[in-house]
């Protein structure tokens, strides 16, 4: 029996033994980790926590719904044990009889039915580094292995533990001008950073170039044998020398052969796509769920 099951009385022990035990080896719907990221969620719940779907919940003139807020690239269905087509589907349908509107992404390989609900593909990156260094580089495109000979070249200072304000302000003093993204996404990315660096699951690296300025920065995530890259940002010297690149090879060289897997969290921009693979990284579907079951008078705003 799946049950929806309000925030507050959310068995978190038996919760995150779920998110623990299931396969997809994703941080994201770990209890402490969706407090990070949004102000209130929900879950369902199939019988004793056998599976579970978190549910970030939001409301708009009175009326709940489901979203996807940033930090969370998939959530979906988590699992202690292998769930069928029709469980999925079913899940699914409780889902849309507890709000009006949700526009939510299942995991990797999740798969769902329904008429009521608009589903498409997204399309996400990872390389497997479970290998040899030697092995991952050959791996590599031309264009990155050329990259790297540009960095190799400058005299970059890697560092290993960097500030999240440093990170944070170099994407908004590069990328960040053009996007004029919401304050909101500030904060939330900060809380994430210093949420999981104090749980020892996150981690920020960067690296300095002219006049000991930074110039590229990534925050990562553990979790069980993935890594997770959350969030860059770099400026235009590391553009042009393959700063980027060099940050994100030498963190793989020192994550090969003990993790799994790296996963670059991202595809939807074609130039980064292009990056991305360019690691030797593949292509990983995961689906958009889109429901409207709003009003007539409203539902023209969530079309």
């Amino acid at each position: 029996m799946i049950k929806y099951v309000n925030h507050n009385y959310i068995d978190r022990r038996k919760y995150d033994h779920c998110i623990l035990m299931d396969p997809s080896k994703l941080i994201y719907g770990l209890s402490w980790y969706l407090d990070s990221i949004c102000s209130s969620w929900d879950a369902l719940v199939l019988n004793d926590y056998d599976a579970v779907w978190p549910l970030p919940v939001n409301t708009k003139f009175g009326i709940k719904y489901f979203y996807r807020p940033f930090g969370a690239q998939q959530l979906g269905i988590f699992s202690k044990v292998k769930l069928s087509q029709n469980q999925n589907n079913e899940f699914l349908k409780t889902l849309i009889k507890n709000a009006s509107f949700a526009e939510v992404f299942g995991n990797e390989g999740q798969s769902f039915q329904s008429p009521e609900v608009q589903i498409s593909s997204q399309v996400n990156y990872i390389l497997k580094i479970n290998r040899s260094y030697q092995n991952i580089y050959e791996s590599y495109s031309k264009g990155i292995k050329r990259k790297l000979k540009k960095a190799q070249k400058e005299k970059f200072k890697c560092f290993e533990n960097e500030s999240p304000k440093a990170l944070i302000d170099l994407f908004k003093q590069n990328k960040g001008k053009n996007l004029k993204l919401d304050p909101a996404f500030y904060r939330n990315i900060e809380k994430i950073m210093f949420a999981a660096i104090h749980k020892k699951t996150g981690e920020i690296w960067s690296i300095y170039g002219e006049g000991n300025t930074i110039c590229a920065g990534i925050f990562v995530l553990h979790f069980r044998s993935r890594i997770c890259l959350l969030f860059s940002a770099s400026n235009q010297e590391a553009q042009n020398k393959g700063g980027l690149a060099f940050l994100i090879n030498e963190y793989i060289i020192q994550q090969s052969a003990k993790k799994e897997i790296f996963d670059f969290e991202g595809g939807s921009d074609a130039g980064m796509a292009q990056f991305y693979s360019g690691f030797g990284a593949e292509e990983r579907i995961y689906k958009k769920l889109k429901y409207n079951g709003l009003p007539f008078w409203l539902k023209w705003i969530k079309k």
